[in-house]
């Protein structure tokens, strides 16, 4: 199974990592993939330098993670999370999807933010207090 990940400049090293380390330890049942959406080398917050693929939606298979994304790369991610069989996303990446449409009648863990925007975002969108994660659809 693909795990794809998405990185970009300035990522939290143990949001990405964490994942790869974790997916990693089965490397028999999982590939890991490194994307971007320039594709190429992204360093994280702490300096650590990730070579990255190009990020083609229609390539993507199996899981995708992401945690943040420039607003003008939103259509690329929309795209990557309707092709991929998971989509995870981490810490207030939900808000990432929630400005897609994505997310429009579905229920996610509520995450720390403005609650100006998170009105303005994620109207019908239910949002679950006090959990940690949710599933709901893939």
């Amino acid at each position: 199974m693909n795990v794809n990940i998405v990185l970009y400049d300035e990522f939290e090293t143990l949001d990405a990592l964490g994942i790869a380390n974790i997916f990693g330890m089965a490397p028999e049942h999982f590939y890991i993939n490194y994307l971007s959406v320039n594709g190429g080398l992204v360093s994280s917050k702490q300096g650590v330098k990730v070579w990255t693929e190009l990020l083609i939606p229609e390539e993507v298979e199996d899981m995708l993670f992401a945690n943040k994304i420039e607003p003008k790369k939103l259509e690329i991610i929309k795209a990557a999370a309707q092709e991929a069989d998971i989509c995870m996303m981490i810490a207030n990446a939900s808000s990432i999807l929630a400005q897609t449409g994505l997310l429009y009648h579905r229920q996610i863990a509520d995450y720390p933010g403005d609650q100006n925007w998170k009105r303005m975002f994620t109207a019908e969108i239910r949002r679950a207090e006090g959990v940690n994660w949710i599933s709901d659809g893939k």
